[in-house]
């Protein structure tokens, strides 16, 4: 999230991208497996004389940008979130394009031809189902330097729900101020995943031992044909070690029975967090401080079917 918003919102990153076909993969797969698009990747990555700066030599990482050919000859790479840097990358590697004989830049195979040979997470999605967008970011408090990127990050993520899985959000039967919990397990599964501390960086789920308090009440407050509305209510706090966080939850759905779908899912949290992970840059901010969540159907477009980053801990089969 820090590139994005220091790199690729740059007017000049931007304009040089015309001249390429950008993408972004989740580097421990692309790291770890054997599959076609994985061993193309380290392809290039690996190549003689390409891991250079902080990734020279060092095989537990090869996060950064790429610049490559689709036929895997590398263009350059950098791991760096200085957009002026990210530029130069750019403007290096179409020069180096418009030197290479067209016949080598391309695969001398369709790379369709290996596409049932992927698994991507993404093969997941669940068209008939419900796909939230999760937003993450740190409320205001006093007493912070403006100037760091820290005090203003926000984060995003995905939250995925089967067709089952929507079909369980409404009782049998609706009635005028009709009352009932939300299913246990998926209020358990949104809180111990979507309400964990990334608003700066990678953080791990909290396990199931670490809630105390997970409610979701839902209360019908209006019935006209074809759409039920009703309100949603609750409370979290989760605990694991050192870390933990507790809010209170307040959102609106709109459920469309001709659709069977929901036509609007709203939720937000305001709470507290404290502690820290290993990797979610909290080193001098473990007291506690006010966070923020919100969630909304996500848009019906690639750049929002991304997987959600913890998929795993669903225990989808």
């Amino acid at each position: 999230m820090i590139a994005r918003q220091s790199v690729w919102s740059d007017k000049g990153v931007q304009k040089l991208l015309e001249e390429f076909v950008p993408c972004a993969d989740e580097v421990w797969r692309l790291h770890n497996l054997d599959e076609p698009d994985c061993v193309h990747f380290r392809k290039f990555c690996d190549a003689d004389g390409v891991l250079n700066g902080g990734n020279a030599g060092d095989r537990t990482t090869r996060q950064g940008t790429y610049c490559c050919t689709p036929s895997g000859m590398p263009l350059g790479n950098i791991n760096n979130r200085d957009p002026n840097r990210i530029k130069q990358l750019l403007k290096d590697a179409l020069k180096k394009w418009k030197e290479i004989k067209k016949k080598d830049r391309l695969l001398d195979y369709d790379p369709a031809d290996k596409q049932k040979e992927i698994t991507r997470s993404e093969n997941q999605y669940p068209e008939d189902g419900l796909v939230l967008k999760v937003y993450s970011r740190d409320l205001e408090r006093k007493g912070l330097n403006q100037g760091d990127w820290r005090t203003h990050a926000w984060n995003f993520d995905f939250a995925w729900f089967r067709k089952a899985e929507v079909e369980e959000m409404l009782p049998g039967r609706v009635e005028k101020k009709m009352e009932w919990d939300f299913p246990e397990h998926l209020t358990r599964r949104l809180y111990r995943i979507y309400f964990r501390d990334n608003v700066r960086g990678q953080t791990s789920p909290f396990p199931e031992e670490a809630i105390e308090k997970a409610t979701l009440k839902c209360k019908v407050t209006k019935l006209r044909k074809g759409i039920i509305t009703y309100s949603l209510e609750g409370e979290v706090k989760l605990v694991d070690g050192e870390r933990g966080v507790e809010g209170k939850i307040f959102g609106e759905v709109e459920y469309n029975t001709r659709k069977k779908a929901f036509d609007k899912f709203e939720l937000v949290m305001g709470g507290e967090r404290w502690g820290r992970t290993q990797y979610n840059a909290r080193e001098d901010d473990t007291e506690r401080a006010p966070i923020g969540y919100a969630m909304k159907i996500a848009e019906d477009k690639a750049t929002e079917k991304v997987a959600p980053s913890q998929l795993g801990a669903y225990g989808w089969r």
